[in-house]
């Protein structure tokens, strides 16, 4: 399976893993960082390095979660099997 990474398909596959991962984590960090200052009603200000630090960590996770969930029918349909018309 690795070696279809190589391909054309395969390289385009990874530079759209690479945006999706890229726009995911800027959706998530919006919404995580500013949940806290709008929950909480805490700018961001006044956090402790603890809390971005765990804010981060969280953002971090959530992207990666995101980006696999995404990326799985985007593989399957640019690295699946071809069907041929004959």
């Amino acid at each position: 399976m690795l070696h279809k990474l190589q391909t054309p398909e395969g390289k385009k596959f990874k530079m759209i893993v690479a945006a999706v991962f890229i726009l995911v984590l800027s959706v998530i960090s919006t919404i995580t960082f500013e949940g806290v200052v709008d929950q909480y009603n805490l700018p961001m200000s006044e956090w402790e390095t603890s809390l971005f630090f765990i804010q981060g960590m969280w953002t971090f996770l959530y992207s990666i979660i995101f980006t696999i969930l995404i990326s799985i029918p985007i593989g399957i349909l640019m690295l699946g099997p071809k069907e041929s018309n004959a």
